[in-house]
């Protein structure tokens, strides 16, 4: 028998809807209750990794409801990548379209935003250092300076690679913000658009609240707009010097083929 047939039979069986009829010809007959106990063994590991990811969902829901849906989701999004860190990405659009089939959910439908929270937050914690983000063609930003006045038009800020945008029709920070007071969150809120940035702070993922124009100008830097883009544009160029001094710009990029100095 070659090992890389034994390891494809083993993978499908594995799979939501595998089939082990491929691996029970493979192996001895006492060992074929065991495809079985392997399969839930995998869901389990998956459940424990999206439990670490979108705990207030979980806490909104249940327990048990929350391990319906992650079966429910495994089905459609089965695991492609060893690393669990990156499993779970279509949580927040697949429980979207969930929710929207069951009128029990009625209430909660601010849930799929505040997945969207939690997995942005996920994804923060473990984005790229600055020091790996900052490679060529990115440049950091105290070089801006010493560009002639033209190139530096034709510069685009970069964003540091641990933040990230968020739009929300209704204010799930809220939820987020009971449940890690050790507060009631499953209560119904209202509704209201908020915006969003999700960073790192030292070891730590975060969000700040802020208001629509700074959302603008950090959706316009994120899509790599240039200077020259965002000043002819009608985006509030005042607030380039909150961002700055927030930290949340780490550098910029220069487009193809620009190139000056001052010296």
């Amino acid at each position: 028998m070659r090992l890389a047939q034994w390891q494809s039979a083993f993978i499908h069986a594995l799979e939501p809807h595998g089939n082990g009829e491929t691996l029970v010809q493979l192996v001895n007959e006492r060992e074929q209750n065991r495809v079985e106990i392997y399969r839930n063994n995998a869901f389990q590991a998956l459940l424990s990794a999206l439990r670490l990811v979108f705990p207030v969902c979980q806490a909104v829901v249940g327990e048990t409801c929350f391990t319906q849906l992650i079966r429910g989701y495994e089905q459609w999004h089965p695991l492609s990548d060893c690393n669990l860190n990156r499993y779970g990405q279509h949580f927040p659009q697949w429980l979207a379209q969930e929710l929207s089939q069951h009128t029990a959910f009625k209430e909660l439908r601010y849930l799929p935003e505040l997945a969207q929270l939690e997995w942005l937050l996920n994804q923060s914690y473990y984005a790229m250092d600055l020091d790996g983000f900052m490679q060529p063609p990115n440049c950091r930003l105290e070089l801006l300076a010493t560009l002639d006045e033209q190139a530096q038009q034709q510069a685009a800020l970069l964003l540091r690679p641990d933040l990230a945008l968020l739009s929300c029709h209704y204010p799930v920070q809220s939820v987020w913000n009971r449940h890690n007071a050790q507060l009631n969150s499953a209560e119904s809120i209202g509704s209201g658009i908020s915006y969003l940035v999700i960073h790192r702070e030292g070891f730590k993922a975060q969000f700040s609240v802020i208001d629509k124009a700074l959302m603008q100008l950090l959706s316009a830097i994120s899509v790599g707009q240039t200077l020259t883009q965002i000043t002819e544009s009608e985006l509030d160029i005042s607030l380039l010097g909150e961002v700055v001094e927030r930290q949340w710009i780490c550098g910029f990029r220069l487009a193809l083929g620009v190139a000056g100095s001052n010296g």
